[in-house]
C-alpha cells in the first residue's frame, strides 16, 4: 500500500500579486448577464468595482476555473460564480460542488456566487443525435444578481459570506438546480441523471460543512485523509508519495488541500505543479495561469509540519514544451542568464511566449517562496 504523508500548515494570511493577468473587461452591473459576459471581468456599480469569474462546471478539472480567477486576483473584492450541479444528461457527466472548493474561496477571501442552470438545448452534434445529451446550458441570471447586489454592500470577509451562503441557502439552491434539471428534461426530451440519492448528498455535504467548520486540529490527520480519498481521488505522485495537507489560519479554520505532486530534494518537500505541451514549445497562458493560482496558497504557507516535525519546503510550477534548449530557473536567473535563454531559443518562442516568460521572471521574484523553470519535454 502506498504510503500516505500527512502534512500540517499554518498561514497567516496570503499576499500575492499575479503578472501574467490579462487586461479585464469593463461592464456596468445594470448592464450584468453572467450568459453574456467573458469568463471573468470587471462590474461597475454606483458603490464600488467588483471582479468576476466564472465556472462552467463544479469540477475544478474542466475548462480552467482557476486560470480565470488567477485573471481576477489582484482586484481588491474578487467574486466567482459556480454553478451549484451541472448535468449534462444521462449520457454526459454529472457534477457538483465539493466541499474543497469552499476551502480554496475561503482562504483566498474570494466571495462565492451560488449559481444554477435554467435552460438547456437537446445536443445536435454530430454522433450525438441519439445520445441523451444536453448543450448551451443557461444560468438563472436574477439569481446570479442578486447575490452579487448584496456582496458589493457586504462589509464582512468572504470566509463570513461563504460561510452564511452555505448555511442559509445552500440547500434552497441546490434543490432549485434539481427542479430546474426536471423541467429541462420535460421541455427538451432530454434524460437526465436520476434524482435519488442526491437528497443523501445534500445531507452529507450539510454534516460535511459542519463537521469541517467545527473540527479542531486534533484529529484532523483522518479527517484530512478521508477528504483527500474521497474528494480529490489523489492521484499517484512523481515518486510514488501520496500527501493530504491539513491548513490552519487565525479564524481557526482547517482547509484541505492536495498538490498536484509532491517530492524530496536534499531534505525539502517540493510542492510542484506541472505543466506540459507535447505541441509547442511552451503550455497555453491558461494553463500557466492555472497552475500559478494552485501554488498561491502553498507558497503563503508559514510553516509545515511532518508527523509534528517542522520541515522546509518550497513551491515551484514546472513549465516542459516542445524543442526548448536548455533551461530557466526563476528567481534565481540573472537578466543576462535570461537574455541568453531567450537568445538561444529564438526561433523556438514567439513574441507573446517570450513576453510571457518574462513576466514569469517577475512573478517568482515579487512574490515569496515560489520557483519556476521553464525547459524542455
Amino acid at each position: 500500500m502506498t504510503e500516505v504523508l500527512h502534512f500540517t500548515g499554518f498561514i497567516k494570511g496570503v499576499t500575492y500579486k499575479t503578472y501574467l493577468a490579462e487586461t479585464l473587461k469593463e461592464i456596468s452591473l445594470d448592464e450584468f448577464d453572467i450568459n453574456q459576459v467573458n469568463g471573468f471581468g470587471l462590474i461597475n456599480s454606483p458603490i464600488t468595482q467588483i471582479a468576476h469569474s466564472q465556472w462552467v462546471s463544479p469540477k475544478r478539472t474542466r475548462s480552467y476555473p482557476f486560470a480565470r480567477i488567477y485573471n481576477t486576483y489582484n482586484a481588491s473584492k474578487v467574486i466567482t460564480i459556480i454553478p451549484i450541479i451541472k448535468d449534462e444528461g444521462k449520457d454526459g457527466d454529472r457534477d457538483r460542488i465539493q466541499y474543497s472548493t469552499i476551502s480554496w474561496m475561503n482562504l483566498l477571501n474570494i466571495y462565492i456566487v451560488l449559481a444554477y442552470y435554467e435552460t438547456a438545448d437537446k445536443s445536435t452534434k454530430r454522433g450525438q443525435n441519439n445520445k441523451q445529451k444536453l448543450t448551451n446550458q443557461q444560468f438563472n441570471n436574477n439569481c446570479v444578481k442578486s447575490q452579487i447586489d448584496e456582496i458589493l454592500a457586504y462589509h464582512q470577509s468572504a470566509l463570513h459570506w461563504n460561510n452564511n451562503l452555505f448555511e442559509e441557502r445552500f440547500t434552497q439552491i441546490f434543490k432549485k438546480a434539481l427542479d430546474s434539471y426536471d423541467s429541462i428534461s420535460a421541455t427538451t426530451g432530454v434524460m437526465i441523471h436520476s434524482r435519488q440519492g442526491m437528497d443523501s448528498y445534500l445531507q452529507h455535504i450539510t454534516e460535511e460543512f459542519q463537521e469541517f467548520k467545527n473540527i479542531s486540529l486534533k484529529g484532523s490527520q483522518i479527517a484530512s485523509q478521508r477528504e483527500s480519498l474521497t474528494s480529490h481521488k489523489l492521484e499517484h505522485l512523481t515518486d510514488g508519495l501520496k500527501a493530504t495537507f491539513s491548513i490552519e489560519n487565525y479564524l481557526g479554520g482547517i482547509y484541505y488541500l492536495t498538490p498536484d505532486e509532491i517530492f524530496i530534494q536534499n531534505n525539502t518537500y517540493i510542492i510542484q505543479e506541472s505543466k506540459n505541451t507535447s505541441k509547442k514549445s511552451l503550455p497555453s497562458l491558461s494553463d500557466i495561469q492555472d497552475g500559478l493560482f494552485k501554488l498561491i496558497l502553498f507558497s503563503n504557507l508559514d510553516s509545515l509540519n511532518l508527523n509534528g516535525q517542522p520541515v522546509s519546503f518550497i513551491t515551484k510550477l514546472k513549465l516542459t514544451g516542445k524543442n526548448v534548449i536548455g533551461f530557466i530557473m526563476f528567481p534565481y536567473a540573472k537578466e543576462t542568464e535570461l537574455a541568453s535563454f531567450l537568445t538561444k531559443n529564438d526561433h523556438i518562442f514567439n513574441n507573446n511566449q517570450k513576453e510571457i516568460i518574462r513576466k514569469l521572471a517577475l512573478e517568482a521574484k515579487y512574490n515569496k517562496n515560489i520557483q519556476i523553470e521553464v525547459t524542455s519535454n
